[in-house]
């Protein structure tokens, strides 16, 4: 009782400083446009987000107490209603700001655009209701074969609709690991060890500009220094010339100022970001690693292949994290910290990739995610992206984890063997208790295997992403000093 009580006050500390984390990362000081805010848009982010963190952070008290936690369907349902309900209604509801447009107006408009995603979810959780899977498996093992027929009949209506449509969210939470999480693993860490540009450098580059600009500015000047009227187009051009003039001097003027005081004692602390960076390189090597031996173990260990969405029974190669958090296991919390440091970790990657690609539809850049740069449309969207890489990352925990995050440190007594082994799908069912995020993975592979195969093949996809953006992280030319800069708006000129 005490291991419990203790379980369940460790995640009540760190979903709160979870929610303080979100509530800094995401506040309108940081990332919000300074000229645009919106109270709204940083309350149903922050709780969203929330959610999808406190899902991943059960994990390790879901294992603790196996036997005693509850089913974790509300969450999941609160989720799929702030993904598809309440954070689009929000993004609608500032979208119908106006000078001359009413709350009540803007509520009806929010309401008549949102209307298609809450059909589309009612129509996601109808088919997933009608979807029944057979409990005919190829499956050798009789207690392997006994356990996927009780799971499979203890799923009701209800659970199958939520984890149908929680299912085809995973899958666009795979998208958003292979176009930002993937290139977070390399460019982040990759990042802080190239450094940025040099100031000289940056400065040198300005002057030559700048120094282009004025030239050309004086030619204009000088051509028609005797009173002869300018062409539209020479005039255009020459008012261009201005406007790129005085961006060039405020930048100028900009980094002058930003290579001063703090900035310069700052300096000195370079030799830690190459430590950081490297460490952190290492982090995400070691889950790249993990990753693929359990993407091949799936291979040799599924119980029956692409029938069962290659489900596993018990992984048979020992990938370095399962190894850490299991040896932890018995030590609650020391596995607690371990799994909180790697989630946080992966969900920097993933803000660091936004940050660097920014949000697209395709190759069309629709919103920019940066530090006082990001409107409220675009900080919405941000954490869509986020919860989806958050309900992909509860797949992701079995296949960095698979022994530990299905039945943690559960042993049993086998008769036959006279010896004592850790806990499996092939065990006695009323001998070993899943833990619900096990479940969760195992109904969805097993009531429609179809998802298992898309999962598998995706986390090839991302692998095969972290490799791209690697390759395109190292040779990639160092960040400016002027990236921050190449947005300002004339207002700020």
């Amino acid at each position: 009782m005490l291991d419990i009580g203790f379980g369940w006050a460790s995640f009540g500390g760190v979903v709160i400083v979870f929610c303080y984390i979100i509530k800094i990362l995401l506040s309108l000081k940081y990332w919000s446009d300074k000229h645009e805010s919106e109270r709204l848009t940083t309350f149903v982010t922050v709780t969203g987000l929330t959610l999808t963190l406190m899902c991943v952070m059960l994990i390790p008290v879901d294992i603790l107490n196996v036997s005693t936690m509850s089913n974790s369907s509300v969450m999941y349902a609160c989720i799929l209603a702030f993904a598809l309900i309440i954070i689009p209604f929000t993004y609608f509801y500032y979208e119908e700001d106006d000078y001359d447009v009413s709350t009540g107006a803007r509520v009806l408009g929010g309401c008549k655009y949102t209307a298609f995603l809450i059909v589309f979810t009612v129509v996601l959780l109808v088919v997933g209701a009608f979807i029944r899977p057979g409990s005919s498996k190829p499956v050798d093992n009789q207690n392997i074969k006994d356990w996927i027929e009780q799971e499979l009949a203890n799923q009701n209506a209800a659970e199958g609709s939520l984890m149908f449509a929680i299912a085809c969210l995973t899958l666009l939470g795979f998208v958003v690991w292979i176009c930002y999480t993937a290139y977070g693993f390399s460019a982040f860490p990759i990042g802080l060890i190239k450094g940025k540009r040099r100031v000289s450098d940056d400065r040198r580059e300005i002057n030559d500009d700048l120094h282009k600009t004025r030239e050309k500015a004086n030619y204009f000047r000088s051509k028609y220094a005797s009173g002869k009227t300018m062409s539209a187009d020479e005039e255009a051009t020459m008012n261009l010339l201005k406007s790129k003039e005085r961006v060039l001097s405020k930048h100028s003027a900009r980094l002058e100022s930003s290579n001063s005081g703090i900035k310069k004692i700052l300096v000195i602390f370079r030799p830690f970001a190459f430590i950081f960076g490297f460490f952190f390189l290492l982090v995400s090597i070691l889950i790249i690693i993990s990753i693929v031996l359990s993407i091949i173990d799936k291979l040799s260990s599924s119980v029956c292949g692409a029938a069962c969405g290659f489900l596993t029974d018990y992984p048979n190669l020992k990938n370095p994290i399962d190894l850490m958090l299991s040896s932890t296991a018995p030590y609650f919390p020391l596995d607690y910290i371990l799994l909180g440091l790697i989630i946080v970790y992966i969900y920097a990657v993933t803000i660091s990739g936004i940050v660097r690609i920014g949000i697209r539809f395709l190759w069309i850049k629709m919103y920019e995610f940066a530090p006082s740069k990001t409107v409220p449309q675009g900080l919405l969207i941000a954490s869509i992206l986020l919860m989806l890489s958050n309900l992909c990352l509860n797949i992701q925990i079995i296949q960095l984890a698979p022994r530990y995050s299905l039945f943690g440190t559960q042993v049993w007594y086998n008769a036959t063997s006279n010896t004592v082994q850790p806990c499996s799908i092939d065990a006695p069912t009323d001998l070993c208790v899943m833990s619900q995020i096990g479940l969760l993975t195992s109904r969805i592979e097993m009531g429609t295997s179809f998802f298992g195969i898309v999962y598998y093949y995706a986390t090839w996809g991302i692998v095969g992403a972290f490799l791209i953006g690697t390759l395109v992280s190292i040779f990639k030319r160092r960040d400016s000093n002027l990236q921050s800069f190449n947005n300002d708006s004339d207002e700020e000129i």
